[in-house]
């Protein structure tokens, strides 16, 4: 593999038409994924704060409508799908997330009774409260 050092001048045809030869090598299989359907694996946080952890969890350009959260099995499941338009003609396309989807294992700490949710600004919060831990009550004994 050769690098080349990018300035402006003598190299800007040479490096077009390589950066042009990436995309088309690269096009064929960039189709076939997304033709497989793959799914977007989404950028997250996860904030723990006094009370409950919150999920921040990035999906720009899903409406609440075309996320479905659930918990099942102990597991945190959030996946996504949304309809992408089928009449444009594109000039250039780098990105289609038509899907996404992201597990997470819920510890017994969270009560699972009360997650909520909310999308602010293509960020879903997933707020999870932490379970009321019981002290143990202590009782004493008198000796007969």
């Amino acid at each position: 593999m050769t690098i080349l050092r990018y300035s402006k001048g003598t190299n800007d045809f040479f490096t077009n038409q390589i950066m042009d030869q990436l995309f088309r090598e690269t096009k064929g299989s960039l189709q076939n994924s997304e033709q497989r359907g793959v799914s977007l694996n989404p950028r997250t946080n996860v904030v723990d704060e006094k009370e409950r952890f919150v999920i921040e969890m990035l999906i720009p350009g899903f409406a609440k409508k075309d996320v479905v959260i659930k918990v099942e099995d102990g597991f945190l499941k959030i996946t996504g799908e949304k309809e992408e338009v089928e009449d444009r003609t594109y000039l250039r396309k780098e990105f289609s997330a038509t899907k996404l989807e992201r597990t997470f294992k819920l510890s017994e700490g969270i009560d699972q009774e009360n997650i909520s949710a909310e999308v602010r600004d293509g960020i879903l919060f997933v707020s999870l409260p932490k379970a009321k831990v019981e002290e143990p009550k202590i009782k004493e004994i008198t000796i007969q």
